[in-house]
């Protein structure tokens, strides 16, 4: 990654941290209590506007501290392959700590679905997916990532700035999946020294969530109209035997996610020294292998588990019954 001249010092980042501390978390809340998913727009913007008034005034380069160049194709298409990898190892990762916490897990997310449905649709996506990836992405992956690299390598300013993006979202419970999605993040910023694959990253991962909620409320309001009950709020499942089925699932689809993650690895990186040629072509042949027992064993210890869950649960009916 190109680094400027005279770099942006940590405590500019330490900073810069401080005042987006504050908006997270006192002036956001207070918006949002006020404005409803509008205030968090408002933060948001706040929080861009810290990012780039703190580099103007700590007289660092802008197009070192926020490197936007125009992506390629095979970038872009490596960065949906990447983040579908990576989203599915931090689910994997959950959903285990879900056999052990599964009430904190499953509860992390409620609430949100209906502050995002109180809007229309078009409204929801500029602001729980577009500005974000813009917002934070400016502070986390720009001002801070920029200001950290007197630190240590690469590798420690891409664990650290992914775990300070973790914490930022204020519980325990969601650390750790952010913080893994955010050193993916620095990971893509610092390979392609280009914010727009990283932006496109967030984006994505916050689409998504907002599109399921958007069509389970289309279902059930079809459900509705039709004479059958939405019965929102009310989870099918519960328990630590149906968290180990679904960790079995996730753990199962992990080896995939290691696949998708090769893939896209390989793909924001086509044409650079180390990658050139065939995905497994030469030297990399000996991935393919890898890749392959990966998935293999992945599977099969998945299935265990969910063969596991379901001895478990006919168990527990036999000793009801």
């Amino acid at each position: 990654m190109n680094r400027q001249t005279k770099p942006l010092k940590p405590y500019h980042g330490i900073l810069v941290l401080i005042l987006t501390a504050v908006c997270v978390f006192l002036i956001g809340p207070a918006l949002s209590s006020r404005m409803g998913l509008y205030g968090t727009l408002v933060s948001e913007l706040l929080m861009l506007a810290i990012a780039v008034g703190c580099t103007f005034l700590f007289h660092g380069n802008p197009k070192y501290v926020f490197p936007v160049r125009k992506p390629t194709l095979p970038g872009l298409f490596g960065t949906f392959l990447f983040w579908m990898g990576m989203i599915g190892i931090a689910m994997a990762f959950t959903m285990v700590l879900a056999i052990f916490f599964p009430n904190e897990i499953m509860g992390t997310s409620e609430g949100l679905s209906y502050s995002f449905l109180s809007v229309p649709a078009l409204i929801a996506i500029l602001i729980v997916s577009i500005t974000p990836a813009v917002c934070e992405e400016a502070v986390f992956r720009g001002v801070v990532f920029n200001s950290f690299w007197p630190i240590g390598n690469q590798s420690v300013v891409i664990v650290l700035t992914g775990c300070i993006f973790g914490a930022f979202h204020g519980s325990i419970w969601r650390f750790f999946p952010t913080a893994i999605l955010g050193m993916a993040m620095g990971y893509l910023l610092a390979e392609t020294g280009n914010m727009v694959y990283n932006m496109v990253f967030h984006a994505v991962n916050n689409l998504l969530p907002l599109a399921l909620m958007f069509g389970l409320q289309k279902l059930m309001d079809g459900l509705y109209q039709t004479g059958g009950s939405p019965a929102y709020g009310e989870p099918v499942y519960g328990g630590t035997t149906y968290s180990l089925m679904a960790a079995g699932v996730y753990i199962a689809a992990l080896g995939v996610a290691v696949v998708l993650v090769y893939a896209g690895n390989f793909l924001i990186h086509m044409g650079r020294k180390g990658y050139e040629g065939k995905m497994f072509a030469g030297h990399r042949r000996r991935h393919l292998y890898i890749l392959i027992g990966t998935v293999v064993v992945c599977f099969v210890l998945g299935c265990m588990m969910v063969f596991a869950s379901a001895a478990a649960n006919a168990v527990g009916h036999m000793i009801y019954y």
